[in-house]
C-alpha cells in the first residue's frame, strides 16, 4: 500500500456546507475534481488529474477498509464510510464518503466520490472500527460474527415467505373448519326453510284467502265497493289459490302431529267450500239483500272453525322451527369457539412473525424514508449507515446511496451556481418573483417583499385578509386592480411580455419571462416588478417640458426639487442644463434659417461653439455657401438667358447632393429648351426678314410642341394676312380699288390689321374719287376755256382784220361791237365759271393733300406704336424666359408657373411677330401714302397754277367785257379811239394768245392730273 508523507497529525476542520466531489476511471485515476476538493486537499488541479486517487490517502487508514471499498464497488454497489484523507502539507480531514460506480453507454465507466464533513460521533466510531481492524478478532468473536452474518443474510423474501406460509396454514385450517360449519348451517337453514318457513307461508295464504278475500269480498259487495261480478271473480280466484297452496303443503314431508291436524282440517274444508259455493250462487243471482244475512249466519260459522285449526297448525310448525333453531344455535356455538381459538392462534403466530419482520424492516425503512425526505427537501443528513444486512432493503439503500452520490456529484457545481443565482436575486434591487406553471408564488426576493410591504396598506383596503407573510404559496393575480390586466397576468406565455398596471396605489411595470425545462415545456414564470410611479410622474413632467419645448416655449424648466433623489432627478437636472446649453445655438440656427426662409443669405457665422453645436454652425455655414453658390449659378444662367446666351451652363461639380441635382436639372432644362428655342428663333428671324417659313414638321414634347403648333399657327396667320395684302395690292394695281379683304377669316390683331387696311383704303379711295371727279370737271372746263380762247383768238384776229373796215362801215362795227360785247359777256361768264371750278378743284386738292398728310402722320404714329408693341413683346419674352428659368429651379412646385410663363412667352412671341408684320405693312402703307401725298401735292400745285391762269383769263375776259361795254357805250368815240382800239386790239390779241396758251397749259395739267388719278 502506498504511504503518503509527510504527516502532521493536524486535523483540518471542514465547513458544514462543503461538498468534495471527484471522478475516477475504472483503475482509480482521477479524471475530475471540483473546487472544494482542490481547496481542501491543497493540490492543484494539474497535480490531481491523471493521478491515482490514493494520492490523498492517509497512512492511518487500514488497508481492510479500502479493500472493502473496492470489493463493494466492483459488484456495482455503492460504498459508504468514514475516511481520513491527507492534505498535501500533511494535515488531515475526516469525511463521510460515498463511492458509487457510474455507467456510460450501458457499460461501467468509472467511479464517482462525494464527500462531506463527518460528525464527531462518526469520527470516533470510525477510529474504533479502524483500531479493531488493525488489532484483529478472537475465535469466539469470529463465530459470533458469522452467526450475525447468517442472520443478516436471511433475506426479506425468505422472511415474508415464512410469514406467508404460517398465515396460509392457519388460513387453510380456519377455512376448512369454517367450510364444514357453513355447510352444516346451510343444511340446517335449508331444512328450516323447507320444513317450517315454506309451509307457514302456504298455510298463511290459505287462511288469508278465506278470512280476507272471501269474507272481505262479501262485505265490499254488500257495501257497494265491488260489483256482484267482481265479487264472484274474487271468490273464484281465492278458491283456486286455496286449493293450490293446500295441495303444496300436504304434498310435503309432514310430521305426525301435522298429519293429525291435517286430518282434522279436511272436513272443515268441505263445510267452508260449501258455504263459499252458496256465496257464489248469491253473487250470480245478484241478490244483495241476502249477502249480509248469509255472511253472518252461514259464512262465518263455516269458515271460523277452519281458521282456528289452521292457526293451531301454524303454531305447531312454529314450535317445531324453534326446536330446530335451538339445535342449530348449539352447533354454531361449538364451531364459533373452535374457530375463535384457531384465529387467536393464527394471529399470535402471525404477530410474532410480523414483529420479527417489522424489527428487521421498519427501522431501516424509517431511515430510508427520512433520508429520502431530507433529500427531497434539500436537508443535509448523516450518512446512510451500513447495517451489515444483505437483504432487499440493503439493495434499495445501496441504490439510494448511488443515486445520492450521483445527484451530489451532478449538483455539486449546480448547487453552487444556484446559490449564487439565489443570492444575486435576493440582493437584487429589482423586485423579482417566480411562480410555477399554475401561477402559484414559489419565490420572492427581498426587494419584492419590500415592494409588497409598501403596497400593503392600499391592498389591505381592497383585501382585508391581505398579508405579505401569506404571499408564498398563493397567487398574486387577484391583487391586480384592472380586470383586463388580471386576465393578461394569467395568460399563457410564449416569450417575454411587458405589462403596465396599477396596484396598491403604484404604477407598476411587469416583465414576464417564461421558464421552461430542458424539453421546452413551460414550468413557470419569472416576473420583474418595477415601481414606475415616480418615473411616470417625472415622465409626465418631461413630456410637458417636451410639449412646451416643441411648442416653442424654451423658457420652460423641470422643477427638480419636487422629484425624488436619484436617477430621475439627475436626468431632469441634466435636461434643464441641456436646454440651457441648446438655446443659444438654436437661437443662432433659428435666426440663420429664418433669414434663409426669407431669401436672405446671412453672412458666415464666426462665433465658436462646442461639440455638435460647432458642427451645426459649420453645417449652417456650409448651407449658406451652398445656397450662395446655387444662387450665383442661377443668376449666371438667368443673366445668360437675358443676354440671349443660351449655351451658358452652370458647373454642377461645384455643388453637392440635391443642390447638384438642381443645377444638373437647370442645365438639362436649358439643353431641352435650346433646340426648340433655336427652331423658334430661326423661324422668327425668317419672319422678321420677311421670309415666311414653311410649316414646322419636326416633333417636340410638351410645351415645346405647343410652341411649334403656335409658330405654325402664326405662320398660317401671317401667310393669310400677306395673301390678303397681296390680293389688295393686285386689285389696286388693276384699278379695282373697291376690292376689300375678308377680315372674318383672321383672328385677334390680324383681324384688326385687315379691318384697318380696309378702312385705310376707304379713307384713301373716297377723297381720290372726289379728286378724280373734280379733275374731270376741271379738264372739261379747261377744254371749254381752250375752245373759248381759240374762238376768242380767232375773233380777235378777225377784229384786228376788221379794224381796217371799221371806218367804212359803222353799222357793221356797231353790230360787230354788239356781238363782241355779247361774246365778251359770254366769255366772262365762262371764265367766271371756269375760275369757280378751278378754285373748287384747288380746294379739293388741298383737302386731299391735307388728308394724305393726316394719313401719313397716323401711319407714322401707328408705326411708332407698333415699335413700342414690338419692344414690349421683346421685354415680355425676356420676362417669360426668366420666369421659365425660375420655374425650372422651383422643380415640381413651379411646374404650373412654368406653363403660365410658357403661354406668356408664346403670346409675347406672337405679339412680336404680328407687330413686325403690321409694322412692315404700315411701313409699306406709309411709303405708298407718301407717294400718293406727293402726287396729290403735285396735283395741288397744278391746280393752283390752273386757278391762277383761270383768274388771269377771267380778268382778261372781264377787261374784254368792260372794253366791249365801253365800245358799246362810247361808239361815238370810236373814231377817236381807233388808234387806241388798234392798240387794244393788239393787246387783246396778245392777251388772247396768252389766255390761249394758259388754257392750253391748263388742259395739259388737267390731262396729267387725270392720268395721275386714273389708277384709282
Amino acid at each position: 500500500m502506498k504511504i503518503n508523507m509527510p504527516v502532521t497529525q493536524h486535523e483540518v476542520e471542514l465547513k458544514d456546507n462543503l461538498l468534495i466531489v471527484s471522478k475516477t476511471d475504472l483503475k482509480g485515476k482521477i479524471t475530475f475534481v471540483n473546487r472544494d476538493f482542490i481547496e481542501v486537499s491543497g493540490f492543484s488541479e494539474e497535480e490531481l488529474i491523471g493521478e491515482s486517487h490514493n494520492v490523498v490517502r492517509h497512512p492511518d487508514m487500514p488497508p481492510e477498509a479500502f479493500a472493502d471499498l473496492w470489493n463493494t464497488v466492483k459488484t456495482g454497489k455503492p460504498w459508504i464510510g468514514i475516511v481520513k484523507n491527507r492534505c498535501k502539507n500533511g494535515d488531515h480531514y475526516w469525511v463521510e464518503a460515498i463511492v458509487s460506480p457510474f455507467v456510460e453507454n450501458g457499460q461501467a465507466a468509472g467511479f464517482i466520490s462525494v464527500r462531506k464533513k463527518a460528525t464527531r460521533q462518526q469520527i470516533e466510531g470510525a477510529m474504533r472500527y479502524h483500531q479493531v481492524l488493525r488489532e484483529g478478532q478472537s475465535w469466539v468473536e469470529t463465530m459470533q460474527g458469522k452467526l450475525r452474518t447468517i442472520k443478516r443474510n436471511f433475506s426479506l423474501k425468505s422472511r415474508i415467505v415464512s410469514i406467508f406460509m404460517a398465515v396460509a396454514v392457519t388460513s387453510l385450517t380456519l377455512g376448512y373448519i369454517g367450510y364444514v360449519g357453513t355447510k352444516e348451517s346451510n343444511e340446517s337453514a335449508e331444512a328450516l326453510y323447507l320444513g317450517h318457513v315454506l309451509p307457514l307461508r302456504e298455510l298463511k295464504v290459505v287462511a288469508d284467502m278465506y278470512a280476507v278475500n272471501i269474507v272481505d269480498t262479501s262485505h265490499k259487495v254488500r257495501n257497494g265497493n265491488l260489483t256482484m261480478a267482481q265479487g264472484q271473480e274474487n271468490v273464484e280466484i281465492a278458491l283456486k289459490e286455496v286449493d293450490k297452496q293446500w295441495k303444496l303443503y300436504t304434498s310435503g314431508k309432514l310430521e305426525p302431529e301435522e298429519k293429525k291436524l291435517v286430518a282434522e282440517i279436511q272436513p272443515l274444508f268441505i263445510k267452508a267450500n260449501d258455504a263459499t259455493a252458496k256465496l257464489q250462487d248469491i253473487l250470480r243471482s245478484q241478490d244483495s239483500k241476502r249477502i249480509a244475512e248469509f255472511t253472518a249466519n252461514d259464512l262465518y260459522p263455516a269458515i271460523d272453525p277452519l281458521s282456528d285449526k289452521i292457526s293451531e297448525l301454524t303454531i305447531l310448525i312454529s314450535q317445531m322451527a324453534t326446536d330446530d333453531n335451538e339445535v342449530s344455535h348449539a352447533n354454531y356455538i361449538e364451531h364459533r369457539n373452535f374457530i375463535l381459538g384457531s384465529i387467536l392462534l393464527g394471529i399470535a403466530i402471525t404477530a410474532l412473525l410480523g414483529w420479527l419482520l417489522y424489527g428487521a424492516i421498519m427501522p431501516r425503512v424509517r431511515d430510508a424514508v427520512r433520508y429520502l425526505l431530507c433529500s427531497a427537501q434539500g436537508i443535509e443528513h448523516e450518512a446512510v449507515i451500513r447495517t451489515g444486512h444483505r437483504d432487499e432493503l440493503t439493495l434499495v439503500m445501496d441504490a439510494y446511496r448511488a443515486l445520492k452520490a450521483r445527484i451530489d456529484f451532478d449538483n455539486s457545481e449546480a448547487f453552487a451556481g444556484i446559490d449564487r443565482i439565489k443570492s444575486a436575486l435576493d440582493h437584487s434591487t429589482i423586485p423579482v418573483t417566480v411562480g410555477n406553471e399554475f401561477n402559484t408564488l414559489i419565490y420572492m426576493n427581498i426587494a419584492g417583499f419590500e415592494l409588497w410591504k409598501k403596497m400593503s396598506p392600499e391592498l389591505a383596503k381592497r383585501h382585508p385578509d391581505f398579508s405579505v407573510d401569506k404571499l408564498l404559496g398563493g397567487k398574486l393575480g387577484p391583487y391586480i386592480e384592472n380586470e383586463a390586466d388580471r386576465a393578461n397576468y394569467v395568460a399563457s406565455l410564449t416569450g417575454t411580455k411587458v405589462m403596465n398596471t396599477k396596484m396598491g396605489g403604484l404604477d407598476l411595470q411587469l416583465t414576464f419571462n417564461p421558464v421552461s425545462n430542458s424539453e421546452g415545456r413551460y414550468i413557470g414564470r419569472m416576473i420583474q416588478w418595477i415601481d414606475r410611479t415616480a418615473e411616470l410622474a417625472a415622465e409626465e413632467k418631461v413630456a410637458e417640458l417636451i410639449e412646451q419645448t416643441v411648442a416653442g416655449n424654451l423658457n420652460k424648466r423641470l422643477d427638480v426639487a419636487t422629484l425624488p433623489a436619484g436617477f430621475l432627478r439627475d436626468i431632469s437636472d441634466g435636461m434643464n442644463r441641456l436646454l440651457e446649453a441648446v438655446i443659444n445655438p438654436l437661437n443662432m440656427a433659428a435666426a440663420y434659417v429664418d433669414n434663409l426662409s426669407k431669401g436672405v443669405i446671412p453672412n458666415e457665422i464666426t462665433q465658436e461653439y462646442q461639440g455638435d453645436f460647432n458642427i451645426i454652425k459649420n453645417n449652417l455655414n456650409d448651407c449658406g455657401h451652398a445656397i450662395k453658390a446655387l444662387v450665383a449659378d442661377g443668376n449666371l444662367l438667368a443673366q445668360a438667358a437675358e443676354d440671349g446666351v443660351l449655351t451658358t451652363r452652370a458647373d454642377a461639380t461645384q455643388h453637392l447632393g440635391e443642390y447638384r441635382k438642381v443645377v444638373e436639372g437647370l442645365n438639362a432644362t436649358l439643353d431641352a429648351i435650346v433646340t426648340p428655342l433655336n427652331m423658334a428663333a430661326s423661324n422668327l428671324d425668317s419672319i422678321a426678314q420677311g421670309n415666311i417659313p414653311d410649316r414646322i414638321t419636326d416633333h417636340y414634347n410638351g410645351d415645346f410642341n405647343n410652341i411649334k403648333d403656335n409658330l405654325n399657327t402664326c405662320i398660317e396667320s401671317i401667310n393669310a394676312l400677306v395673301g390678303d395684302v397681296q390680293m389688295l395690292a393686285d386689285a389696286a394695281s388693276d384699278g379695282r380699288v373697291s376690292v376689300r379683304a375678308d377680315a372674318s377669316s383672321h383672328q385677334g390683331d390680324f383681324r384688326k390689321i385687315v379691318e384697318g387696311v380696309n378702312e385705310t383704303l376707304e379713307m384713301i379711295v373716297n377723297p381720290i374719287a372726289t379728286v378724280k371727279v373734280a379733275v374731270e370737271t376741271i379738264s372739261t372746263a379747261a377744254k371749254e376755256i381752250a375752245q373759248g380762247n381759240a374762238d376768242l383768238s380767232r375773233r380777235t384776229e378777225e377784229q384786228a382784220a376788221s379794224l381796217e373796215k371799221t371806218a367804212a362801215s359803222m353799222e357793221e362795227l356797231s353790230s360787230t361791237v354788239k356781238q363782241n360785247s355779247d361774246n365778251a359777256k359770254q366769255a366772262n361768264q365762262l371764265a367766271t365759271a371756269a375760275s369757280g371750278v378751278a378754285i373748287k378743284g384747288g380746294d379739293a386738292v388741298s383737302e386731299v393733300v391735307t388728308t394724305m398728310a393726316d394719313i401719313n402722320a397716323s401711319a407714322k404714329k401707328i408705326e411708332d406704336i407698333i415699335s413700342v408693341i414690338d419692344g414690349i413683346a421683346f421685354q415680355t419674352n425676356i420676362l417669360a424666359l426668366n420666369a421659365a428659368v425660375e420655374a425650372a429651379r422651383a422643380g415640381e412646385q413651379g411646374r404650373g408657373f412654368a406653363v403660365v410663363a410658357g403661354e406668356v412667352r408664346n403670346l409675347a412671341q406672337r405679339s412680336a411677330s404680328a407687330a413686325k408684320e403690321i409694322k412692315e405693312l404700315i411701313t409699306d402703307s406709309v411709303s405708298k401714302t407718301a407717294e400718293g401725298t406727293r402726287q396729290v401735292e403735285n396735283a395741288g400745285n397744278t391746280m393752283h397754277e390752273i386757278v391762277t391762269s383761270v383768274k388771269r383769263v377771267s380778268d382778261i375776259i372781264s377787261e374784254i367785257a368792260a372794253a366791249s361795254t365801253e365800245q358799246s357805250a362810247g361808239i361815238e368815240q370810236v373814231n377817236e379811239a381807233v388808234m387806241k382800239m388798234d392798240d387794244m386790239t393788239q393787246q387783246n390779241t396778245a392777251l388772247v394768245e396768252e389766255a390761249a396758251a394758259a388754257a392750253e397749259s391748263m388742259m395739259e395739267q388737267a390731262d396729267e392730273l387725270m392720268n395721275a388719278v386714273s389708277v384709282f
